[in-house]
């Protein structure tokens, strides 16, 4: 009777945290105005490579993701058009927290942005980067505009269409 009820409420904490959508797992929260360093990382290519701010006119868009990621890929479609509708505005970057089964991950989505994985330790620390999807804004001047934990559901894909000023998909569903 104790397992029974230990199954029971252990399957009633895992249907919460499905029900709520992926979570940030790292407790540090990035905040706006944050000014961050640049983000060093390795292309798909193997090739690393040091991305800053300075020397472009538009903000830049991190869409952190994992090719295991469940949200990322129900995610995909907002933010495919994401990157198709505000190329002109924003500069769209990837970043992968696994390298394994990324080249796979970019063939399968057809993404039409550079991602790269091979993310060192201070560019997590930087970014304070933990669950995936996670988008993050930051100005020419290196300085957060924006920051979403989690994929875009509930009441947060009103809040990134009102920002972008576009009319999103939603969440793909995934059955297989």
């Amino acid at each position: 009777m104790l397992l029974l009820a230990a199954s029971l409420g252990f399957n009633v904490y895992l249907g919460l945290k499905i029900k709520r959508g992926p979570v940030e797992e790292n407790t540090a929260k990035l905040s706006p105005g944050t000014k961050v360093d640049p983000v060093t990382a390795v292309g798909v290519d193997g090739k690393p490579l040091t991305i800053s701010y300075d020397g472009t006119n538009k903000p830049t868009v991190f869409y952190v993701l994992s090719p295991s990621c469940i949200w990322c890929r129900r995610n995909q479609a907002n933010i495919e058009k994401l990157a198709e509708t505000k190329a002109n505005d924003f500069r769209f970057i990837g970043l992968s927290l696994e390298e394994a089964g990324l080249k796979e991950y970019v063939e399968q989505y057809r993404l039409k942005f550079p991602v790269y994985a091979g993310i060192t330790k201070e560019t997590v620390q930087s970014l304070r980067l933990g669950g995936t999807p996670q988008t993050i804004i930051v100005s020419p001047e290196g300085k957060v505009l924006k920051v979403w934990s989690g994929a875009y559901i509930e009441s947060m894909q009103p809040e990134v269409e009102a920002f972008f000023g576009i009319q999103l998909p939603g969440l793909i569903s995934l059955s297989n």
